[in-house]
């Protein structure tokens, strides 16, 4: 007998109280996350199982999806296992902020968020290596905004960040090819 989709997941049902009002505030360059009191126990689940490679269902724009640890090839495995998706077929990768985007070109090939901390993505880590990026960009002549970024997509970033934009870019190293499909060197 073949181990059905129960036998390989565990499903936990968290209430999403006051979901409408969980929101994205602030700029393009590092946006901040606010939530009702009411909503904080599912956020912290959620929160609490990307962390642990552990796929997510979230709401999108249209339909439920599926979301995990980008930056992990088992957790990415475990999204192409629950949709019994071909895992040559890519995944997208979302970001929810320029700082979010920009760390991903920063951070090493083996990228594991729960064993780089917080610190890797929040803290003067990441804001030390972003800066040195901008002056080395002034240094080789360009404008230093962004640099990691190819310039060709600066106007609509600007334009519609943040909000729902899709533009493919290179590979950064963290990035498993199993994002990918095992192929390819865009995300």
């Amino acid at each position: 007998m073949s181990p059905t989709l129960s036998d390989q997941f565990s499903t936990q049902l968290l209430v999403a109280h006051d979901a409408d009002k969980t929101q994205f505030t602030g700029g393009l360059d590092d946006c901040q996350f606010t939530a009702t009191p009411a909503a904080s126990p599912w956020i912290e689940a959620s929160r609490h199982a990307l962390r642990s490679n552990q796929p997510i269902a979230i709401p999108t724009e249209t339909v439920y999806g599926l979301a995990a640890n980008a930056l992990n090839a088992r957790a990415v495995a475990a999204i192409f296992r629950a949709k019994g998706r071909p895992s040559d077929n890519p995944l997208i990768v979302h970001v929810s902020s320029m700082r979010m985007l920009r760390a991903l070109y920063h951070l090493p090939a083996s990228a594991d968020t729960p064993a780089l901390g917080t610190e890797a993505l929040e803290g003067q880590w990441l804001t030390d290596r972003l800066r040195g990026a901008e002056q080395a960009d002034r240094k080789g002549g360009g404008d230093g905004v962004w640099p990691e970024i190819p310039r060709v997509y600066h106007a609509a970033i600007r334009a519609f960040w943040p909000g729902a934009l899709t533009i493919v870019l290179p590979r950064p190293a963290c990035i498993p090819l199993e994002v990918l499909g095992g192929h390819g060197e865009t995300v």
